[in-house]
């Protein structure tokens, strides 16, 4: 059984190595220690192929970094995205008490670092402030990019059915 736990263990601090050595863009700009330190304080939570990680219309109040694997976003049965390691889900966790989300599940077996919206907060507030103007700052950029790639998807469909229509 311990070894079991030392295997468990030495397998997170490869995740946490692999995204201190890449870290997301969540934490561009952050020293080593404050990525550290933020990394360390998200919950592991293991998933394997299928299972749902947030139902759909589900209220959070966490968010949730890919540390390995694959996941992807479901609405209403129709599949709108998949995001892979260092992506960030619920990214407005900290600005609003509760979030919903669309149908997340795992694609491929995946770690997933849960943020709790109260303990990142309180990570916060014991950091210098100019650390949360950067993290607030990678969250608007990640934000920015995912309605760039919806645009993107919008308008190709806008395509199909103008090319339908004629």
């Amino acid at each position: 059984m311990k070894e079991e736990i030392h295997n468990e263990s030495d397998i997170m601090q490869k995740h946490l190595r692999d995204l201190l050595k890449n870290p997301p863009h969540l934490l561009k700009n952050f020293h080593d220690e404050d990525t550290m330190a933020f990394l360390k304080l998200g919950e592991a939570i293991h998933y394997t192929e299928g299972d749902v990680i947030i139902q759909e219309d589900e209220f959070i109040s966490s968010a949730y970094l890919i540390a390995t694997g694959k996941v992807s976003l479901w609405k209403e049965s129709i599949k709108l995205n998949s995001f892979d390691a260092g992506n960030f889900l619920g990214e407005t966790f900290l600005f609003s008490k509760k979030n919903k989300l669309a149908k997340v599940v795992c694609q491929e077996n995946c770690v997933l670092l849960k943020y709790d919206r109260y303990l990142t907060l309180n990570y916060f507030r014991q950091r210098p402030e100019k650390l949360f103007n950067i993290f607030t700052k990678n969250i608007i950029e990640i934000q920015q990019k995912k309605i760039s790639d919806m645009n993107s998807q919008l308008l190709a469909l806008k395509k199909i059915n103008i090319d339908d229509k004629k």
